[in-house]
């Protein structure tokens, strides 16, 4: 059989590094039913080394923004409960931009759709620290973050 080449490839995806930039990725296990999805903002879960998707509270923990896997056992482009989640704490990461964004400009997470913005603070919008987009990108596009996580690294929203 002959090997095949695609004539292009896409820069980057949700959830996978955009370059080889120095990088750092933790493992945690996803807590609780439901699925996380790639490029999401996670934070510690109730149990010994676990993780959740960060939601819209003040003062939350961020551990980093969930890696794209191509190795887990079931089907999906999402994390599913007891899954080995890959958690980038430092590089630049392909997420899903729910608006329309600047270069340079502070990169927050919008609880309400699953979504990265440049947005303000808001009761659902949440500025995670240390996460700024890379470049210029548009709604419903693959956008990039750089993410470098302060230590402490806790969530602000307008709440």
């Amino acid at each position: 059989m002959a090997i095949t080449y695609r004539d292009n490839i896409a820069a980057y995806a949700v959830g996978r590094r955009a370059n080889m930039e120095e990088w750092n990725t933790i493992t945690r296990t996803k807590e609780g039913s439901g699925t996380l999805g790639f490029g999401v903002p996670v934070m510690p879960g109730t149990g010994e080394h676990t993780c959740v998707e960060l939601d819209a509270t003040t003062g939350r923990t961020v551990l980093g923004i969930t890696e794209a896997s191509q190795v887990l056992p079931h089907t999906g482009d999402s994390y599913a409960q007891y899954d080995n989640v890959g958690i980038c704490e430092s590089g630049v990461i392909g997420v899903l931009l729910g608006a329309n964004v600047t270069a340079r400009s502070p990169a927050r997470w919008n609880t309400a759709n699953k979504t990265w913005t440049g947005a303000a603070q808001s009761a659902t919008v949440v500025t995670i620290p240390g996460a700024e987009f890379e470049v210029s990108g548009t709604s419903g596009a693959v956008g990039i973050v750089r993410y470098r996580r302060p230590v402490p690294s806790l969530s602000v929203s307008g709440t």
